[in-house]
C-alpha cells in the first residue's frame, strides 16, 4: 500500500479547507495509506476525517522562539527521525511556505507542490521535485483539491464534500438535550469583532425563541466578551474545551453565528447552518463554504479594507463603523428568511 505524507500544518481554516481533498483522494485511491503533518496545537483536527490513518505533530510555533536550545534541536531530530522511518512513497507540500518545504527536504520521497507562480512564498517550490501549476486566483478548499489529483493522478469529482465526522469526547460536559446555538464571537482581527450591543441583542433574540445560546471562548479577552454577552440574561459561558469536544457542539447545533473565524469555517464544513458576518474581510475571498451558509458582508464604501485594525475607529468614532451596516436586525432578518429559528 503506498504511503503519502501530506503536510499542511496551520492554520484552522487552512486545515479544514484541505479536508474536500482528502474526501476525494479517498473516493478515487482507497489504496493509499495517508499520514498529516500538522502544527501541534490542531493535532486533533486531521483525525476528524476517516481516511487520516496518522497524525505527526510539528511546533513551529513554539520552536521559533527557542531554536538555539538543546531541548528544541532534539524535539526537532525526534520529529525528523520519526518521518524519515516512515518510508513514504510520496510527499505533497500543500502549505507552500519555507517552513513547510523545510521539513518535506527531510525526506528522501519524491516530493510534490506548487511551482514559482503558484506559491506565496516561491523560494519553496526548489524543494519539490514536481512542480504543478495551480492558479491562485481560485479558493483554497480548490487549489487543494487540484494538488493532491495532479500529484497522486486522478480526476476531481463534480461534487466538493468535506467528509467530517466529530466523535463525542468522553469528557464532553455541557448539556444538548434542547435545541442550541453557539455564537462565535472570538476572532484574532480586532477589525473582525462584532459589536457587543450587537451579539447582545441577537442573543436575548435568540433565547427568547426557545433556544438555548452557548458561548464559547479561547482567551480571557473572549471569555470577559462572552460574560458580558451573558450578563444580560441570555446565553450560557461555556467552560474552556477541547477542540474536539468544541467541534461536536458545532456538529449538533441547531445554528451557528459567528465572526470570520476558524471555528465558523469549522461549522459551515460540518453542515451546520452557519452565518458569517464580514466586515474587514472579504467573503469572496474567505467566506463559508458548506451546502447551509450565509456570508452577511458590510456594505460600506470602505470595506473589505482587509486591515486588522479598522483605521476609522477614533475618540469620536468609538465603534467600527461597517457593522452599522451588518447589524442584529440584519442578522435576525437572514435567520428568519432562511428558516433556521
Amino acid at each position: 500500500m503506498p504511503k503519502v505524507l501530506l503536510i499542511k500544518t496551520s492554520s484552522m481554516g487552512d486545515l479544514i479547507h484541505t479536508m474536500p481533498a482528502i474526501t476525494d483522494l479517498a473516493a478515487a485511491r482507497d489504496d493509499i495509506e495517508l499520514h498529516w503533518l500538522v502544527e501541534e496545537g490542531f493535532a486533533a483536527i486531521p483525525l476528524w476525517h476517516p481516511s487520516v490513518r496518522k497524525v505527526h505533530c510539528c511546533a513551529i510555533r513554539r520552536w521559533r522562539s527557542s531554536l538555539l536550545k538543546r531541548a528544541t534541536r532534539d524535539e526537532i531530530r525526534a520529529l525528523k527521525h520519526s518521518l524519515q522511518a516512515e518510508q513514504y512513497d510520496l510527499v505533497i507540500d500543500a502549505q507552500g511556505l519555507l517552513k513547510s518545504a523545510w521539513m518535506a527536504r527531510w525526506l528522501p520521497s519524491e516530493k510534490h507542490g506548487y511551482d514559482r507562480n503558484s506559491i506565496r512564498e516561491p523560494l519553496a517550490s526548489r524543494v519539490y521535485d514536481v512542480q504543478h501549476a495551480i492558479s491562485r486566483q481560485q479558493t483554497a478548499i480548490e487549489r487543494n483539491r487540484q494538488l493532491l489529483a495532479a500529484a497522486l493522478g486522478y480526476a476531481l469529482p463534480a461534487q466538493r464534500r468535506f467528509g467530517l465526522a466529530v466523535q463525542r469526547p468522553a469528557d464532553l460536559a455541557v448539556a444538548i438535550d434542547k435545541p442550541y446555538v453557539l455564537l462565535l464571537h472570538g476572532t484574532n482581527w480586532a477589525s473582525k469583532i462584532w459589536p457587543l450591543a450587537c451579539w447582545q441583542e441577537l442573543a436575548r433574540r435568540l433565547s427568547e425563541a426557545g433556544l438555548q445560546v452557548y458561548l464559547p471562548w479561547g482567551s480571557d479577552e473572549e471569555r470577559a466578551r462572552a460574560g458580558q454577552i451573558a450578563s444580560h440574561g441570555a446565553g450560557q459561558v461555556l467552560p474552556r474545551l477541547s477542540l474536539t469536544s468544541l467541534a461536536f457542539l458545532l456538529q449538533h447545533a441547531r445554528l451557528v453565528v459567528g465572526s470570520d473565524t476558524g471555528l465558523s469555517h469549522l461549522a459551515a464544513a460540518l453542515d451546520t447552518p452557519t452565518l458569517g458576518i464580514y466586515g474587514s474581510t472579504d467573503p469572496a475571498l474567505t467566506g463559508l463554504v458548506g451546502s447551509r451558509v450565509i456570508n452577511l458582508a458590510a456594505t460600506m464604501d470602505c470595506a473589505p479594507c482587509m486591515k486588522r485594525e479598522c483605521p476609522k475607529l477614533s475618540a469620536s468614532e468609538p465603534q467600527i463603523p461597517c457593522y452599522r451596516t451588518v447589524d442584529a436586525d440584519r442578522v435576525w432578518q437572514a435567520l428568519q428568511a432562511a428558516n433556521w429559528l
